[in-house]
């Protein structure tokens, strides 16, 4: 089975990019060749396990972050590339995973060639754009971007989701799709409580994500401060400057790769984040992984696969989850409980099950 999937992030930082990439290294397990087009700041064709990957060179990109950059124009250079693999051997399936310009080369593609179509939901779009957009302008651009979803992903055969929450969200603002669950998996193995470098006993409190708007970072300096714990925030992005004046007495590692990243969670005690918009959270689950107890924000998200008070705290405000990061600072015996029950929880979150509903779907889509 031959499938090409359209995303406008696959290189980059963010969970959307780490996920597809385990997509596309794995999906060769399930008998299925993907393809993959993308954009990045040069043009060039890469392998990623047994998939292809054509990177088309950016051309009036807007910069969103460090980092990350929106196509503006859709590009159809793309269709040479596509016209040839579907010439050497058709496609059966197109995956749209991101409504950006890619995704509507992608889908006008489905169209002229009557493939069938399926999307994956990765970002709540209409929040964070109502949340970058001027004031006054807010809630239309927030009604603006859910009519915009709906027609993006209206010919899908199915729309997967990372969460039950995020589905039953869709089904609210008026998606009449075919609506299923594409969880995550954890790579136990990278992530593990024996990457600790860390030889101290004071208590670490880490945050790890991008430093933005979005993520909710606004709670953190009433969560971090006065802490008997050293803070530790890894990642960057456009609201660190304000973040570093809020709270001086932290580390500031910026964004971590590989074994660094791995140490950086392993050698953490406690994760807090706060985001009330990410669709799942995969920097939790990195951290259970690592042995470290999360704290998170309710909403659908993370807040759907942890355990409350078992492996993870749920908090509703700043300040709760101020009040429960103290307390599990204090109580060492618990934190080490939840520890050894997060990393329990970890190890039954495998990819290749999680891929293995994707797969699925594909194949009910196709035919």
């Amino acid at each position: 089975m031959r499938v090409a999937l359209f995303t406008d992030t696959y290189f980059e930082i963010n969970g959307a990019a780490r996920t597809l990439r385990q997509v596309a290294s794995r999906a060769h397990q399930f008998g299925v060749h993907l393809d993959v087009y993308t954009y990045g700041q040069e043009a060039k064709t890469t392998s990623e396990g047994e998939a292809t990957v054509f990177q088309f060179n950016n051309r009036l990109a807007v910069r969103y972050y460090e980092g990350l950059r929106f196509e503006v124009i859709p590009d159809f250079r793309i269709r040479r590339t596509f016209t040839e693999q579907m010439r050497r051997a058709p496609y059966q399936l197109v995956h749209l995973a991101t409504p950006g310009s890619i995704g509507l080369v992608g889908r006008a593609f489905a169209k002229q060639f009557r493939l069938p179509q399926i999307g994956t939901y990765h970002t709540h779009l209409a929040d964070y754009s109502a949340m970058r957009s001027i004031p006054g302008s807010r809630r239309l651009m927030h009604r603006f971007f859910w009519w915009y979803m709906r027609w993006f992903y209206r010919d899908c055969h199915a729309v997967q989701c990372p969460t039950q929450g995020v589905a039953d969200d869709l089904k609210a603002h008026g998606f009449l799709n075919r609506l299923g669950i594409f969880t995550r998996g954890i790579d136990t193995e990278r992530f593990r409580p024996s990457r600790r470098t860390r030889t101290t006993a004071e208590t670490v409190v880490s945050y790890i994500g991008r430093i933005a708007r979005e993520k909710n970072v606004g709670w953190l300096p009433t969560v971090l401060r006065d802490l008997r714990a050293e803070v530790q925030i890894v990642g960057d992005g456009p609201d660190r400057a304000w973040l570093e004046g809020q709270l001086p007495e932290a580390q500031f590692a910026g964004y971590l790769h590989g074994n660094e990243l791995a140490a950086a969670y392993a050698n953490s005690d406690l994760l807090v984040f706060p985001s009330q918009t990410d669709t799942f959270g995969n920097v939790v689950l990195e951290a259970m992984a690592s042995g470290a107890v999360p704290l998170v924000a309710t909403g659908p998200g993370p807040s759907e696969f942890v355990k409350a008070g078992v492996n993870a705290e749920v908090c509703a405000s700043a300040e709760e989850m101020h009040a429960k990061l103290a307390a599990l600072i204090a109580d060492e015996p618990q934190r080490a409980k939840m520890s050894r029950a997060a990393r329990q929880f970890a190890e039954s979150r495998s990819w290749d099950s999680a891929i293995g509903e994707l797969m699925e779907a594909y194949r009910e889509a196709a035919h």
